[in-house]
């Protein structure tokens, strides 16, 4: 099988290789040998009276005559151990896939024919330009001289794509691929590259999630300061002075919800595969 990587989880791959088979062919040598041998008997028989050599059928006329030859060719072949090496032998112990009616948790399955879609755009685009340096040596008044963009490294660290894939029979995935704002993905494909046409799956299956399931800091901390806003609000207005005096400005229940990134939430429940990698098939001739 022939296949275009374009995200490898290398660890898990590596160490589910290594359970299968943990022997690396480093290199190989082929001999070719061959050889020629012939042998050729002439005898010779004369008698001691040389007119004995003009009578016919008296004489005999030969020798002894043996050759052989050899020659031997040595191939060295070089077998390099790359990712696609390793990840195709993970690939031919993935369980047939026919739908997860017949698939158990924690099997090793390879699901064809995904079509993916970025579940959290909007908050991932956020948090790419704020880990790209524009809040770098940005201080934030009162803070005592926090650096900003320290505070949201440490935030990000535990960051990941969310992504979500229909399969056939009105079947959907759900899957997340760590954020290393380096390179995540293999060749020079970007997240971007997932999305165009359909792609195949490698991973371990475990169970029912909802998208919300898949926390991290970022949303946690986002979730606790709208928290803390509500709380604020909520005491403020319980401890005004004068009850009968209303302020003739007031905000609107619009203006203070605060602006939201986190993923939609919709409730759905959806087959989680825990991604080992996602492959392109490639047909050859």
């Amino acid at each position: 099988m022939i296949f275009n990587i374009y995200y490898i989880n290398f660890p898990k791959v590596y160490e589910i290789k290594m359970m299968l088979n943990n022997i690396l062919l480093a290199g190989q040598t082929v001999e070719k040998d061959k050889s020629i041998e012939g042998e050729a008997y002439l005898k010779t028989k004369l008698g001691f009276n040389i007119l004995d050599i003009f009578k016919l059928g008296e004489a005999e006329a030969g020798g002894n005559i043996k050759g052989s030859g050899s020659k031997k060719v040595l191939e060295t072949f070089e077998i390099k151990t790359t990712k696609s090496v390793i990840l195709d032998e993970v690939v031919k112990n993935c369980n047939k896939f026919n739908g997860f009616e017949n698939v158990s948790e924690g099997q090793l399955i390879k699901i064809d024919d995904v079509k993916l879609t970025l579940e959290n755009e909007a908050e991932l685009r956020m948090v790419k330009f704020m880990n790209s340096g524009a809040m770098k040596d940005f201080v934030v008044p009162g803070t005592n001289g926090l650096d900003m963009n320290n505070l949201f490294n440490s935030m990000f660290k535990d960051y990941a794509y969310k992504i979500k894939g229909a399969i056939k029979n009105d079947e959907n995935i759900l899957i997340k691929i760590p954020l290393t704002f380096e390179s995540e993905f293999e060749s020079s494909y970007s997240v971007d590259d997932l999305f165009v046409g359909k792609v195949s799956i490698i991973g371990l299956y475990k169970g029912k999630i909802k998208i919300d399931d898949l926390k991290n800091s970022f949303q946690y901390f986002q979730e606790l300061g709208q928290l803390q806003n509500t709380f604020q609000t909520t005491t403020a207005a319980t401890n005004t002075d004068d009850s009968e005096i209303e302020e003739s400005h007031y905000t609107t229940n619009e203006e203070n919800q605060s602006f939201s990134f986190t993923s939609s939430g919709d409730g759905k429940e959806y087959y989680y595969i825990d991604l080992l990698a996602i492959i392109q098939n490639v047909n050859i001739k």
